[in-house]
């Protein structure tokens, strides 16, 4: 699977994703697997739009998507909203050894983890899963700041 990086990150495509991860990891396109009520709700001519031209974008039910990925060519940055979307993913097939958690800003009843990153019990409860499965999560906001394990964090 052609999957170059994998991140989590509640604001999808923003400045840090266009100036600083997509350069760094030479990228060919943006895939966002979403669920039917999420798409009902994504803006995705706005998503086209944040993107520069040179990057193809993919939003796609997520249980189309571990199959695209799997047949495509190109070299996929995968973003996702939720921890939940990305354990959707592992789920259906997903292989992958890594996580990037860029934003998770503060939602009722979630606790402070990192800067920008927030988790409430369902979220500690997949990272739980996910670390168990061998996946290893860090957060940082750009490729050139330090990275930090998730695992570590929540020891």
């Amino acid at each position: 699977m052609p999957i170059i990086f994998a991140r989590v990150d509640d604001r999808l495509i923003h400045g840090q994703i266009v100036q600083a991860w997509l350069p760094e990891l030479n990228i060919d396109e943006v895939v966002i697997p979403c669920s039917q009520e999420q798409e009902k709700h994504m803006n995705k001519k706005l998503l086209r739009l944040s993107l520069p031209f040179e990057y193809d974008l993919s939003v796609l039910e997520t249980e189309n998507c571990v199959a695209y990925m799997a047949n495509s060519g190109k070299r996929i940055f995968l973003l996702m909203e939720s921890l939940q979307d990305f354990q959707r993913l592992v789920e259906d097939g997903l292989q992958i050894k890594s996580l990037n958690i860029g934003g998770m800003h503060f939602k009722e009843g979630a606790q402070k983890l990192a800067e920008h990153v927030f988790l409430d019990e369902q979220d500690k409860n997949t990272l739980k899963i996910l670390t168990d499965l061998g996946i290893e999560v860090e957060t940082r906001a750009v490729p050139s700041s330090a990275s930090m394990s998730i695992k570590e964090i929540l020891s």
